[in-house]
């Protein structure tokens, strides 16, 4: 005998239920079971062998749910979507962490939030009964819209670019160099949930606002906030940025240095060699070294074009730009544009607390 159940869900579960039901997650649709799973976190590809490589998962509820159960599903007090139960499971959640992190060590906000989970999960057929763009107050392109304005715009060759951080000089610098050899230059930020201290996606979305007018081709560029949160997996989560752009049209991608890492827990350039184990991606990923600003070439550059010594170095460091937002201090134009720097001087809340 089935049963129809009403719960709430969170913010994340929602954003992962609004890319699994537009192709955004593709080629995952729904929740993965536990045959997937395993074979996710040991393989980065499900069962069938297709690449996917971080768990996306439904937590059990705490109501007693069988195969069959309908539940609908709520969030923020509004009918979101419905799950017909088809499996439920358990996995050890130290595994999850290990093969997915790379680490056990709860100093890793991955890792200490995943502890906190529950170990028992539940997938089935998902039906989304209403936008989250809507429910969110958020315009936000879906993969089938972003797919129509690349078409009408005649673009081929699409580079696609993640970040959870307002722009500075070494994000403008890779962005340039990437449109020089592309039709257009999608960028995507992260909107969604963020640990303590990272910038708060209104700082983001205004600064790249403020940028974009300013600094780039407004012709050759689409800025989309992205409805899904950072899991800071390093490598892994580099492929999984990477699938969600070519579901959303693009045919490059940008990778830079610690893509989507978190303090030390990866090397500076693990994020790029990943996908040398991954050739069937069919995405073409863009590779830079270190962007810097050298005192004698007077410009943001690389050692691949800049014979200087590591003495003319200026490193565009995160810590810098954040210290001067928090201070109010002056912060020279080679770290940032001062229309962004202004901006985020301004604006309160501009980190997560």
């Amino acid at each position: 005998m089935t049963s129809a159940y009403s719960i709430n869900i969170d913010e994340n579960v929602a954003m992962d239920i609004e890319q699994l039901s537009s192709d955004g997650f593709l080629p995952l649709t729904s929740f993965l079971d536990y045959e997937n799973l395993d074979s996710v976190l040991k393989t980065m590809r499900l069962k069938n062998g297709e690449i996917w490589p971080i768990p996306i998962l439904f937590p059990k509820p705490a109501k007693e749910v069988h195969r069959g159960d309908e539940l609908t599903l709520k969030f923020k007090n509004q009918i979101f979507a419905k799950l017909t139960i088809t499996d439920s499971f358990s996995y050890d959640l130290l595994k999850i962490s290990k093969f997915f992190f790379g680490t056990t060590n709860t100093d890793h906000p991955g890792v200490s939030k995943l502890k906190n989970s529950s170990t028992e999960f539940i997938t089935g057929k998902l039906k989304k009964l209403k936008k989250l763009s809507s429910i969110l107050n958020v315009e936000s392109y879906s993969p089938t819209d972003s797919k129509k304005i690349i078409k009408k715009r005649n673009w081929k060759k699409i580079v696609g670019f993640h970040t959870r951080n307002p722009p500075h000089r070494a994000h403008e610098f890779l962005h340039k160099c990437s449109l020089e050899n592309s039709d257009g230059l999608f960028i995507h930020p992260v909107i969604g949930s963020k640990k303590s201290g990272d910038f708060s996606s209104s700082a983001i979305m205004h600064s790249y606002k403020k940028y974009i007018t300013h600094y780039l081709p407004k012709s050759n560029v689409i800025l989309n906030p992205l409805l899904t949160y950072s899991r800071y997996a390093g490598p892994k989560e580099a492929v999984f940025t990477a699938l969600i752009r070519k579901n959303y049209g693009c045919t490059h991608f940008i990778v830079g240095r610690d893509h989507t890492g978190v303090k030390n827990f990866y090397g500076k350039y693990d994020s790029q060699k990943i996908f040398k184990k991954l050739p069937d991606i069919s995405l073409e990923i863009l590779t830079y070294d270190e962007p810097y600003y050298c005192k004698k070439c007077s410009q943001i550059t690389t050692s691949k074009t800049c014979p200087h010594g590591s003495k003319y170095y200026v490193e565009i460091s995160g810590t810098i730009i954040r210290n001067s937002i928090l201070n109010k201090s002056k912060l020279s134009e080679i770290y940032m544009r001062p229309e962004v720097i202004k901006y985020l001087k301004m604006k309160k809340n501009v980190f997560v607390k």
